[in-house]
């Protein structure tokens, strides 16, 4: 024990197997071979340190000696064994976890307990966020039941009705100076923006589908992949003409930030659609489209929860 009677003790030991043992350091955080060459202390992780600082200062605050000695297999104090088995809960942080949550896993307190059973607790993240969930998969049930309904007549306006016709034959720079002019014209033209953005989100998928193809990846996986490959986008170039990203953001007269939203926003408005007989003519008489503004807000994993919805409805609607 140290015989400064002024501070209180802190003895650490640590065994030299349970440095040297470790195959790699990213195992194991405390197993380390570094040395501080000048006190041969371990290079102690930033959360050991912290620990030990804690420690300190709880110790300081206490008005008999205490002595603390810490080794590979125990914990000590004053001599004694002391069994070290605490984890806080995970979301107060102050009490003792001593439930575990069923859906996050997670260790909470009785306290942050939002639903407790002989075979279930969950916490109140885990329940706002179903809460959450809930409000947004009613949203999409209205949007997608307007989507699916067809009505007789084509509810393009009649105004900007050439422009949009036979896009599917049109050169990729043309539906590129389309977008931009149909931008321009305002947001409410939810139905000519949507066909627009199909076709230039059919180039940009079918495009990043081959860059992935060597892939072995499932269909939910090389969505995810094409929704997210904006960097990789940058380095090729798309349609006949070969436009590059820089190009078409030129074109477009955009920043960076926007072009990749406008990336991203295309590809969901081709994947929304592409799963129908006639991409088209879903977007021309559907009862209501999604809006632009509404699918661009969506974040990958509640557009990837909204696609799996509407392939269900649509896969339901068409057995009945």
């Amino acid at each position: 024990m140290n015989q400064d009677q002024t501070s209180p003790a802190i003895k650490m030991e640590v065994d030299d197997n349970s440095l040297n043992n470790s195959a790699s350091p990213r195992k194991n955080l405390e197993s380390r071979e570094e040395y501080n060459q000048e006190t041969n202390f371990p290079n102690f992780p930033n959360q050991i340190l912290e620990s030990l600082t804690t420690i300190k200062k709880f110790l300081s605050q206490q008005v008999s000696e205490n002595e603390i000695k810490i080794t590979k297999n125990e914990v000590m104090v004053n001599g004694k064994t002391f069994e070290v088995n605490y984890e806080a809960c995970s979301s107060c942080k102050s009490e003792l976890a001593q439930l575990t949550c069923s859906q996050c896993q997670r260790k909470i307190c009785s306290k942050c307990v939002a639903t407790r059973n002989s075979d279930n607790s969950q916490c109140f993240r885990c329940k706002n966020a179903k809460k959450a969930k809930n409000k947004i998969n009613s949203e999409f049930d209205t949007i997608i039941e307007n989507l699916l309904e067809l009505e007789n007549s084509d509810k393009i306006r009649e105004a900007i009705l050439t422009e949009v016709e036979n896009l599917a034959g049109k050169s990729f720079e043309h539906l590129i100076e389309l977008a931009k002019k149909l931008k321009k014209k305002g947001d409410k033209l939810d139905r000519e923006i949507s066909i627009t953005y199909f076709y230039v989100g059919k180039v940009f998928y079918e495009k990043m589908e081959v860059f992935f193809s060597e892939n072995n990846l499932s269909r939910e996986q090389k969505t995810r992949k094409i929704l997210g490959s904006f960097r990789h986008a940058k380095d090729l170039d798309f349609g006949k003409e070969r436009l590059t990203i820089k190009e078409i953001k030129e074109k477009l007269s955009i920043d960076d930030r926007k072009i990749s939203r406008f990336f991203g926003l295309t590809l969901k408005v081709f994947l929304t659609y592409q799963g129908f007989e006639s991409s088209e003519e879903q977007i021309r008489k559907a009862t209501k489209v999604p809006a632009i503004g509404w699918l661009r807000d969506l974040s990958q994993e509640k557009f990837l929860d909204f696609s799996i919805k509407l392939e269900q409805r649509k896969r339901i609607k068409e057995e009945y």
